[in-house]
């Protein structure tokens, strides 16, 4: 182990609720990682399952139960007990890669950076929505500005100055912290050598789809005009074609203009985001099944948006029938 290596301990961080089929491999890919200083902590998020009992096969490592809490409460919880100078969270679910340690320290020696990590890659036999969705990787490390929780390690005395995830988030709680970081001018490195497997992969399209609702659940909160990202920014982009498609609909009807209209409008964005992933990776496969996925994924994501500006204008109403009643 190299003196950059040496100069780190770091704190694995693992969340997990009836994680009994991943626990096991999780903790032995980390364990051939460590150095000495480095510890692993598991927060059980409640578990009724087997997850306990696995981890007590493994007596060096720190067990402890938050229940009920987001999953933002959970990692926060666990990293109040680190005393690593680096706070690496990795999901249980999660496959730590040869050479991990090494690649992240390496990263992070550099005093400028802040945080680091890499997006899932896919397992030995993805299914073709895996391979569509996530083969393409960046080869050399580049700015982020965010990672995904599952495989993000930060400086632990940084992830406290910004008083670590929002707890109040049910799901997007890294993109959150990662604007959070950008936004006071900490720089995070996606850097694809610091590489994870990820086994709870959508493999079908009707996992793709519930996963994708799940993701959008929060995904209005904390929003403003200037932390608008790229993907919030094509959703209302396409929010916007299909609305426009569905008001050239009546014209369609009455031959006015060509049925090619509105779905070129809906299928805009999608094609769209596709062609820029081929200009960015210059991976060319896999391309009708990417634009299958995009459509899906900004069509739920599209529907959430829809449903949280139904619901707040709803509790808004309901507010304002309640003042109203209180001033009669």
């Amino acid at each position: 182990m190299d003196q950059i290596s040496q100069a780190f301990s770091i704190s694995f961080i693992i969340p997990v609720l009836n994680g009994e089929k991943y626990m096991a491999g999780c903790l032995e890919h980390i364990r051939r990682e460590m150095a000495p200083g480095d510890e692993i902590i598991v927060v059980d998020n409640g578990s009724t399952d087997s997850t306990t009992v696995i981890i007590a096969g493994y007596p060096e490592v720190k067990l402890f139960t938050h229940p009920k809490g987001t999953i933002a409460a959970v990692r926060n919880y666990g990293a109040k007990t680190a005393k690593g100078t680096l706070l690496a969270f990795i999901d249980c679910d999660c496959l730590v890669c040869p050479g991990w340690r090494q690649a992240a320290t390496e990263v992070l020696s550099d005093a400028n950076i802040a945080a680091a990590g890499s997006h899932y890659d896919v397992s030995e036999n993805p299914t073709w929505v895996e391979r569509a969705w996530l083969s393409a990787r960046k080869l050399n490390a580049t700015l982020a500005k965010y990672i995904v929780g599952g495989n993000f390690i930060v400086r632990r005395k940084i992830f406290e100055a910004v008083d670590g995830f929002d707890e109040s988030m049910i799901t997007d709680e890294d993109t959150e912290i990662g604007n959070r970081l950008c936004q006071r001018g900490y720089r995070i490195i996606n850097a694809p050598q610091v590489r994870v497997i990820h086994l709870g992969n959508a493999k079908t399209i009707s996992q793709f789809v519930r996963k994708e609702k799940w993701h959008s659940t929060s995904i209005l909160k904390n929003m403003t005009w200037s932390n608008i990202d790229k993907p919030m920014a094509m959703t209302f982009a396409f929010l916007a074609c299909v609305v426009a498609a569905l008001a050239v609909i009546p014209a369609v009807f009455l031959g006015r203009i060509n049925p090619a209209v509105p779905m070129a409008l809906v299928l805009a964005i999608p094609l769209i985001t596709v062609f820029y992933r081929l200009y960015q990776f210059r991976s060319y496969r896999y391309v009708f099944q990417q634009i299958i996925l995009y459509l899906l994924f900004y069509g739920v994501r599209s529907l959430t948006v829809m449903e949280n500006l139904l619901g707040r204008n709803s509790r808004m109403r309901a507010r304002l029938f309640e003042s109203s009643r209180a001033d009669q």
